[in-house]
């Protein structure tokens, strides 16, 4: 008995070595819907996760960009890879016309639609 438990102790150690542990970017000043309801990521999202706060300004990476600088910056990641998706956060107080904005740089810096995602209600935070 004691040789069983010590094979699942050496596989519960060997799987938490081996998984990835990583973290959505969030943006403490986007309040997202309230739902139940989360996502488990095993490896790190190849995205751009653009979050769009209630006044409008929108944030990458954890840095404030401008409409210039996120279109810029949409250009190059669709040049460099064209699979590149895009999720925008969306703080639930805010106006649609920021979203429309947003989605129309996503769109004209190449970004299909397809490629672009929200984060819905039933995300969580």
């Amino acid at each position: 008995m004691s040789r069983l438990t010590d094979m699942v102790f050496n596989l519960l150690i060997f799987f938490m070595a081996a998984t990835t542990f990583t973290q959505i970017e969030k943006d403490l000043a986007v309040q997202l819907p309230k739902a139940g309801g989360f996502q488990t990521l095993s490896q790190a999202p190849r995205q751009i996760v653009i979050n769009l706060r209630q006044d409008g300004t929108t944030t990458v990476d954890g840095r404030e960009r401008s409409a210039e600088q996120l279109s810029d910056l949409l250009a190059s990641a669709v040049k460099t890879d064209p699979s590149r998706e895009v999720l925008i956060r969306v703080d639930e107080r805010s106006l649609m016309q920021h979203f429309a904005r947003v989605a129309s740089l996503c769109r004209k810096a190449g970004v299909h639609p397809t490629k672009i995602g929200y984060l819905d209600a039933g995300a969580g935070k």
